[in-house]
């Protein structure tokens, strides 16, 4: 098994347009998929009123960039349905990105879903929810005094405890001659109960590059998070390579035990169950040809670590990037690319082949266990953000835009 990429250094360390969902079957680009930029047009958002005829089937919560420079930056968050308007929605302001010199900030995820509400977090570290009728409540604060700060936060399922993390970097951390700055790294570890002052469990300081914790979740089993986790890169990479999967103590806000060992099987997605997805070595065969085979196996496995099944995907490239269903019944993966110009997202279940969904689907996850949901782009030549849409399992080649851009935290479940 190759080692996990993680970049240079590592630190131990997603609304909505008001136009009715469209669909879309693989030959045809929904023209809610252009592709606005920040420069040049607005980017639609959800209307704050649902449309008096629709009836979504499930809720979500997705956050927006509306009004800054850049479509990641995200200052706005809100729950809406299939129908593509929201409920409910509420702006704050956007985590701080630190200048780290010759290598860029990852930031951790500012925005999670419990106990039928969104929790989302602002540039001093305060922590709200967003309830679906409207109603912004303060939850917990994590202070953040420094734009050199990165944040990390995870809510109980129940939406009774909160635990934080808060790593502050020396500005112009990594030089571009390589030498990494001699100054003070530190990191802070807090919990707190809903509604209550937040409490300090400890802190560590460094003068060089630090491996620390990131906290990403919080499942039936408790916290999740990444240890150690990549908190700076100079060309990212995809999502597995931003650190190892462990589980997290919620009393000491330690890092425990690996979901699984990444040198056997890399762990890339896990549900609220604790059920995960991880990937082994691939075979490769008549490498370095235009017959190029790679073979990748995925193996779905429960909280406790045991294999409940498993497939093989086979691309010329190596397949990457599973999201796990909430079931832990199906998985998409991408790609299928054996012909470059006809390459698909692969819908894998648990019992049958390999299915191929509509071309020019990017999922970014799964809203229950039949639906996914992700953007939509037949121009390879084309720059993001795109529409977001669904994919349902019984429909796989045909994409439904919802008309807006943004990214997604989670279903929002009442």
């Amino acid at each position: 098994m190759k080692t996990l990429c993680l970049g240079l250094f590592l630190l131990v360390v997603s609304a909505c347009g008001q136009a009715n969902g469209t669909s879309s079957s693989a030959a045809v680009t929904p023209t809610s998929s252009a592709t606005p930029t920040a420069a040049t047009s607005p980017v639609p958002s959800a209307s704050a009123q649902p449309s008096p005829t629709a009836k979504p089937i499930m809720l979500f919560a997705v956050l927006e960039a509306k009004g800054t420079a850049n479509w990641s930056t995200y200052n706005t968050i809100a729950i809406a349905g299939l129908d593509g308007y929201a409920r409910a929605k509420t702006t704050f302001a956007p985590m701080p990105v630190p200048v780290l010199g010759c290598m860029a900030a990852i930031i951790p995820p500012s925005a999670h879903v419990a106990a039928g509400k969104a929790y989302f977090a602002d540039a001093k570290g305060v922590i709200r929810s967003l309830g679906i009728d409207g109603k912004v409540s303060t939850v917990a604060t994590f202070p953040m005094t420094s734009t050199q700060q990165m944040l990390s936060f995870a809510v109980s399922p129940d939406g009774g405890s909160v635990v934080g993390t808060v790593f502050t970097a020396p500005k112009d951390a990594f030089s571009c001659d390589g030498a990494n700055a001699s100054a003070t790294y530190s990191f802070d570890a807090y919990s707190a109960v809903s509604g209550q002052p937040s409490h300090l469990v400890y802190h560590e300081s460094w003068t060089k590059p630090p491996t620390v914790m990131a906290l990403t979740g919080w499942d039936a089993a408790g916290p999740v998070g990444t240890y150690p986790t990549v908190w700076a890169s100079q060309g990212g990479g995809p999502g597995s390579t931003l650190g190892v999967y462990v589980r997290v103590d919620a009393a000491t806000v330690k890092p425990g035990a690996q979901l699984s060992d990444p040198s056997s099987c890399q762990v890339w997605d896990s549900v609220q169950s604790g059920a995960f997805v991880c990937m082994k070595d691939p075979v490769i065969t008549s490498g370095g040809t235009s017959q190029q085979k790679v073979a990748q196996p995925v193996s779905v496995r429960s909280a406790n670590g045991v294999e409940l099944w498993h497939s093989t995907v086979t691309g010329q490239n190596s397949p990457y990037g599973p999201f796990l269903a909430p079931d832990g019944q199906h998985l998409m993966i991408c790609c299928n690319d054996l012909n470059l110009a006809d390459s698909h997202e692969i819908l894998v279940g648990r019992s049958g082949s390999p299915v191929k969904m509509v071309k020019g689907f990017a999922p970014t996850g799964w809203l229950d266990a039949t639906t996914m949901i992700g953007e939509l782009n037949t121009n390879p030549l084309a720059q993001g953000p795109f529409s977001l849409g669904y994919v349902r399992s019984a429909s796989p080649t045909t994409f439904t835009s919802m008309g807006f851009t943004g990214k997604l935290v989670g279903t929002v479940r009442p």
